[in-house]
């Protein structure tokens, strides 16, 4: 499989992404759509050990713990498998997954979207570049339509997202935009979360949230006092150590920090996994130190030096980012029209940035593909979860 180191030369598309109506790579070109997927498509097992394979950084005592959390709910088992969702998929041949390349979310879901506060403004966009990287069309758009129902179990909410997908890939002008009431506080934001990770001017320790080695902190004072984009003053260093999610295995490490005016703030130092995308079929990869850079440019249309960047640290690469310059969306503090307009602006981003993958597409046509085809997926996915005692 031919790879290429495109980050900085997609600059310009990321660009282009910007603009609703200038998608990543031309539309002039019909996709031609095969058959719906179906059962008989996926000729190799989707179990526990498949979803294990490709998670070579965890030794076995970290993925059986994270295993116990992946089963706690169906989402909660695609959330931790990202790797083997696009595994999973590169198995089909060639010609089932249409539409080509695109730049793509990498793990979209209603949870990874979300409010970050980008060179002073809020926007509703990815919220999760982990596994930003390049992929088939079909491969991402199945995966939020996928992680949808298995959040909601909502068939009405499962069609809200189809039909504003692609309706937006067919006309722009059609993409949603996110309620302005969601918008969140930022000054309520940044005081109530210093309130609850903080305690008598340190991180306050308990859960996940332990205490960092000496040599850890060490090498975060070291960073701190190189790195310009940093806040001057370290105050405090603590190791988050998860266990669940996409993320688990790698190292996080948070920040209590001050800048020059006294401001507090959290930082967030989080290690760097391989997008999970790179374990399936693709011909590109986004990688290279202005990865961040392309990325921010093409979700938020902005580069925000002093959020989501990437430093060298303890042998590996980290990115950096304020916690309490972004929010997620829980779906428990949110009333039924709020979600589904959330779940509608997601979409509409998601084919914002497909477009291009989706050429002169005929609308009856992709709705039919698509809604079929993640019936299919999704009904694996369950079973799945269920043969592995899910509960």
């Amino acid at each position: 499989m031919q790879r290429h180191h495109l980050a900085v030369l997609v600059l310009a598309s990321a660009c282009a992404a910007g603009s609703p109506d200038a998608p990543i790579s031309s539309t002039s070109e019909e996709v031609r759509l095969t058959p719906a997927l179906v059962a008989g498509d996926f000729t190799r097992p989707l179990d526990k050990a498949a979803i294990r394979a490709p998670q070579t950084w965890l030794d076995d005592a970290a993925f059986e713990t994270k295993w116990g959390s992946m089963i706690a709910a169906p989402i909660d088992l695609l959330g931790g498998a990202d790797s083997g969702y696009f595994a999973d998929l590169a198995n089909l041949p060639r010609k089932r997954l249409p539409g080509r390349e695109v730049l793509c979310h990498g793990d979209p879901k209603f949870d990874n979207f979300g409010w970050t506060e980008v060179e002073g403004t809020a926007v509703f966009s990815d919220n999760d570049f982990d596994d930003a990287d390049f992929c088939p069309v079909a491969a991402d758009i199945l995966h939020y339509l996928v992680a949808t129902e298995l959040t909601f179990a909502d068939p009405a909410l499962d069609e809200a997202a189809l039909q504003t997908y692609v309706a937006t890939v067919v006309d722009s002008h059609a993409a949603v935009a996110i309620d302005p009431a969601t918008t969140p506080d930022w000054a309520s934001v940044h005081t109530k979360g210093l309130a609850k990770d903080t305690l008598g001017g340190k991180l306050a320790l308990g859960g996940e949230v332990q205490p960092a080695t000496a040599a850890e902190v060490a090498a975060v004072t070291a960073l701190v006092a190189t790195e310009w984009r940093l806040p001057p003053t370290l105050l405090d260093v603590a190791r988050d150590v998860r266990i669940d999610g996409g993320s688990a295995g790698w190292r996080r490490f948070w920040l209590l920090a001050e800048d020059a005016d006294g401001v507090r703030t959290i930082i967030e130092l989080k290690e760097s996994g391989i997008p999970g995308p790179q374990f399936g079929r693709q011909h590109d990869t986004l990688d290279g130190d202005a990865r961040m850079e392309v990325l921010k440019l093409s979700w938020w249309d902005a580069f925000d030096d002093f959020d989501h960047y990437e430093v060298e640290l303890l042998g590996s690469r980290f990115l950096v980012r304020d916690r309490l310059t972004r929010t997620n969306p829980k779906p428990n503090k949110l009333t039924a029209p709020q979600i589904e307009n959330m779940v509608r602006a997601e979409a509409s981003l998601l084919a914002l940035q497909h477009r291009g993958g989706w050429g002169q597409i005929h609308a009856a046509e992709l709705t039919t593909w698509l809604r079929a085809s993640a019936r299919t997926v999704t009904s694996r996915w369950r079973a799945t979860y269920t043969a592995a005692g899910g509960h």
